[in-house]
């Protein structure tokens, strides 16, 4: 996989966004920023920190994920990847519903994913050496370069849905102590329960994620 690599970026995911529709880069690739000062987080949040955090995007053709995957499940499908890419290298880190991590009850990284044509566009950040006032640093020593290189091994041969939310289910369990953003609402999660395809049943409705 190609990998392009940046002193600094506005943002890795505009970025490859752009050569996506501009047809200038061939998928699969991935590309990563030592700073990036624009980036886009959750709910259009920007995603910024300082330089040796991991700012890092990557393009995969839809056919070429698992075939049992639904489109609903794309965020915490990667972002699981990521949290089991860290817990390997030694972190305790944890998955809040959909697409956070976080370390105890601070947030530390977060993973975006989009769908362009045929492709899925993945945005992860994570705060590796810094991070804002209220939000984590992560538990354990890595260099960007050398996580996204973990990481695109495991997204290069990944396990199916089926297995990853096998996994996941149980983690989810965490995540009914917190509250999520559902549209412009901030929801407990305390009574959700997770369904097959990555969606939540709360009370008598179906929630969504497509971050």
């Amino acid at each position: 996989m190609q990998i392009y690599s940046f002193d600094t970026l506005e943002s890795t995911q505009v970025w490859l966004v752009e050569k996506l529709l501009a047809k200038e880069v061939e998928v699969p690739c991935a590309v990563i920023a030592a700073m990036q000062t624009d980036g886009i987080g959750s709910r259009n949040n920007r995603w910024i920190g300082k330089r040796g955090n991991f700012f890092a995007s990557l393009a995969l053709r839809q056919q070429d994920l698992p075939s049992d995957l639904p489109i609903t499940a794309t965020s915490i499908f990667f972002s699981y990847l990521m949290k089991k890419t860290l817990f390997e290298k030694g972190s305790e880190c944890w998955l809040k519903w959909p697409n956070d991590l976080y370390l105890k009850e601070r947030k530390i990284g977060g993973c975006i994913t989009a769908k362009k044509g045929e492709n899925i566009v993945v945005g992860i950040g994570v705060n590796i050496v810094d991070a804002p006032q209220d939000f984590g640093v992560l538990d354990i020593e890595t260099e960007p370069m050398e996580l996204l290189e973990a990481f695109l091994k495991k997204v290069k041969n990944p396990p199916s849905w089926k297995q990853i939310f096998s996994n996941y289910s149980l983690e989810f369990e965490k995540s009914k102590n917190y509250r999520a953003h559902i549209g412009n609402e901030m929801v407990e999660l305390k009574g959700a329960v997770l369904q097959k395809d990555g969606s939540l049943k709360i009370g008598q409705r179906r929630v969504v994620s497509l971050r």
